[in-house]
């Protein structure tokens, strides 16, 4: 259904699906989904007359109190959060926090990552100056 949405480049209902849309059941025709907290009230409906439209058949949306799975934005986001919620463990990052009210995490580098990206490539077959031949 997304790869579908994606192919008919609706990407307001991309958004609103990927955000909004915590699937409980997908079967060929029907779908059934527990709304995010800032899901648009009226999101069951339009996706089911856009899919009908792109389908031709009927699409049945029906929309549940719980046990939803993770949206998909929630998927793909768990990582960053998980590593900013790491990051706002350490006291330095906590005082910048607490010194600059309304920061935010922009990006996590690592040390490591960031020294082996600006590194020299190695080269083989480097000429020495003080090796003998």
């Amino acid at each position: 259904m997304v790869e579908l949405i994606r192919q008919k480049r609706d990407m307001k209902l991309l958004y609103e699906v990927e955000t909004g849309v915590r699937l409980v059941r997908f079967a060929p025709g029907r779908i059934e989904f527990e709304p995010a907290p800032d899901a648009a009230p009226d999101l069951a409906a339009r996706l089911s007359q856009r899919l009908q439209g792109w389908t031709g058949g009927r699409w049945g949306i029906s929309v549940v109190s719980g046990g939803g799975a993770p949206t998909l934005a929630e998927e793909r986001d768990k990582g960053r959060l998980e590593e900013e919620a790491r990051a706002l463990e350490n006291p330095l990052v906590q005082a910048v926090m607490a010194a600059f009210p309304g920061a935010r995490i922009a990006e996590i580098r690592r040390l490591e990552e960031q020294a082996a990206a600006e590194a020299l490539p190695e080269v083989e077959d480097e000429w020495d100056p003080f090796e003998d031949n």
